[in-house]
């Protein structure tokens, strides 16, 4: 009987937060997910990725931070080193290009980007997860920083934490790194950070 009703407990959670990115993806029209068929809580491929990028998972040096969701890694003095990298299942604001003014929050998720950049020493770990590379040909990976204290923080992560981007749930990558991604954004619009500041739900 115990483990039966901890069965049950176990499945009504699991339920909740699908339950839950189900509605982030209905509700937001695009900004979290934007998914052809709206019923589906979390777009699965069970296809993996045949796109390689042309870096290696590991430590990597930060050249420049591009806005808050995309770095230039590599070697500082050789610019046939250096690659772009996208951060997976996040959308920063875009910072302002030609004529076109920055988006509302765009010049403080770079700014953030880069001073947690320089807590770590402009060091980051690359690790990947579903495609590497997007239709641009950016190579497309999970972020990891390695703070004084010894922590390591998840940049994708801590991104949508902080309501300084949104979560997107339609790329292809892991169900659990979208879980967790849908998570922070919920946490991110309870407590009305940056982007959800004004209340926008």
């Amino acid at each position: 009987m115990k483990k039966t009703l901890q069965r049950c407990c176990s499945f009504f959670c699991t339920f909740s937060i699908l339950f839950l990115v189900g509605c982030i993806n209905h509700e937001t029209h695009g900004q979290v997910a934007e998914t052809r068929d709206q019923s589906a809580v979390i777009p699965h491929d069970p296809f993996p990725s045949r796109s390689i990028s042309p870096i290696e998972a590991g430590m990597w040096n930060v050249v420049r931070v591009v806005d808050g969701d995309t770095l230039i890694v590599g070697d500082n003095t050789d610019r046939e080193q250096q690659y772009r990298v996208r951060l997976i299942g996040i959308d920063a604001p875009e910072l302002a290009r030609g004529n076109t003014p920055a988006e509302p929050f765009a010049n403080e998720a770079a700014e953030f980007v880069r001073e947690k950049l320089t807590e770590a020493g402009n060091k980051v770990r690359i690790d990947f997860d579903g495609e590497q590379l997007d239709q641009y040909r950016r190579t497309r990976a999970m972020v990891y920083l390695k703070m004084p204290d010894g922590r390591e923080v998840w940049l994708n992560q801590l991104l949508i934490f902080e309501g300084l981007a949104h979560a997107r749930l339609d790329f292809r990558y892991s169900h659990g790194a979208k879980l967790h991604f849908a998570l922070a954004e919920i946490e991110a619009r309870r407590n009305k950070r940056n982007l959800w500041k004004d209340g926008e739900e």
